[in-house]
């Protein structure tokens, strides 16, 4: 099987880098997908980027006062030697922006009102292909490993933690494999970028998993600020995520069990009075023994005391797991959970999401009113239990994660 596309995303508008983003994310040969604004990648050492990464897709204006500046850009990204390929998502282009970007060498141009999975696809194929190109004609020299270069982890970035690896990066945090003295333990440690947002990142997070304290749910060790830094250490998971796991098939009876495993860790959750509302293959982590633990509470509603990160008209989470009811703003409760757990279960079973468009904003649409895909015939004895769990009305859903456990058994029986 062909290894996975590690992508970065360079994008100032933060909507089109999170559509990119779960566009990529889609494909099939996309493997881990970062996303960073312009001034972010300007400050990237350029040998830690081609390290890091295959390519590098830009969204890129070519409006009258933005063309010439959008040219640099590319040839500033390839200049580097070994840079990743470029690929140009662009917007407001013609053809003199097409040839002007292939010219300077990106290797694909994808106009984005015409961008979708088909074209997208072909693009990543061509950056595979230019990019083992550029590779050395010698396989040790290709499989030799890449040590992390020491500038990118600068050891004293927080007191009593000693960085080790970078597991990744968002617009706001990075999350690091670092060693803690005290605790005697590798541990995963987030630390915010700095900002002028005042408004902690972490906090929430701290004090939902805090209240846990269940193997189904991330440890988490320690909570502070250090230097106009957030930081948050939990525990690491070297065996990573259901995202990563699902670069391989999985047959329908560990599709099953996995469900059964994510249903038995949300009730956890939920029998603590808390909706995760981003719940997603990233944020399920896996251990040596198959379980699986939940991650990523900073969005978590309290449904007994209402807390929770959202502002009114703001939509937070992946477009591509919310339920119609977040889709639409309205206000949650368990069973959001469920149909995020009901589009995960589709995409373990047939490889693909259940709903892909060219926008954020068209999935989101799609949630609501698109009907719940058909399985394929040697899937078809699991219908009833999807549509159990993607109902476009929650009331037409399993109505707790134990009703759905209790569905799994019976059938199993």
């Amino acid at each position: 099987m062909a290894s996975a596309i590690r992508i970065l995303v360079v994008a100032d508008d933060a909507e089109a880098g999170l559509w990119l983003q779960e566009l990529l994310e889609s494909q099939p040969l996309a493997g881990h997908v970062e996303v960073e604004d312009n001034t972010a990648f300007e400050q990237r050492p350029a040998a830690t980027l081609a390290r890091s990464f295959d390519l590098l897709v830009c969204l890129a204006d070519f409006s009258p006062e933005s063309t010439e500046a959008s040219f640099a850009w590319i040839e500033r990204a390839l200049a580097p030697p070994g840079a990743p390929p470029v690929v140009v998502v662009a917007e407001n282009g013609d053809e003199l922006a097409a040839t002007g970007s292939l010219h300077r060498g990106a290797t694909d141009y994808l106009p984005r009102d015409l961008l979708d999975a088909q074209a997208l696809n072909t693009s990543l194929k061509l950056a595979r292909k230019a990019r083992r190109a550029a590779q050395p004609a010698h396989k040790e020299d290709q499989e030799e490993p890449l040590a992390p270069l020491p500038q990118r982890l600068p050891r004293d970035l927080i007191p009593r933690y000693v960085l080790l690896d970078t597991l990744g990066e968002s617009m706001r945090a990075s999350v690091y494999l670092a060693f803690s003295a005290a605790l005697d333990r590798h541990v995963a440690l987030k630390v915010s970028h700095l900002s002028d947002d005042t408004e902690p990142q972490f906090a929430r997070e701290f004090e939902a998993v805090g209240a846990l304290r269940d193997p189904a749910v991330v440890d988490i060790y320690d909570y502070g600020l250090h230097e106009g830094r957030e930081f948050i250490a939990m525990e690491y998971f070297p065996c990573g995520d259901l995202k990563a796991r699902l670069l391989n098939p999985i047959s329908m009876e560990e599709s099953l069990r996995y469900v059964e495993r994510i249903a038995r860790a949300l009730a956890v959750v939920h029998a603590r009075g808390l909706v995760h509302r981003d719940l997603k293959p990233p944020n399920i982590m896996l251990r040596e023994s198959g379980e699986v633990v939940l991650i990523d509470f900073g969005i978590a509603k309290n449904l007994e005391h209402g807390a929770g990160s959202t502002r009114t008209g703001v939509l937070r989470g992946s477009p591509y797991y919310m339920s119609p009811e977040q889709a639409q703003g309205a206000e949650l409760d368990a069973r959001s959970d469920l149909y995020s757990l009901g589009v995960i279960f589709y995409e373990m079973l047939t490889g693909t999401k259940p709903y892909i468009a060219t926008t954020a904003m068209e999935v989101l649409q799609q949630h609501v009113d698109r009907d719940i895909p058909a399985l394929a015939a040697q899937h078809a004895r699991f219908q009833p239990l999807l549509e159990g769990l993607m109902a476009k009305d929650r009331n037409q859903r399993f109505a707790s994660a134990h009703a759905l456990l209790e569905s799994i058994h019976g059938a199993a029986a």
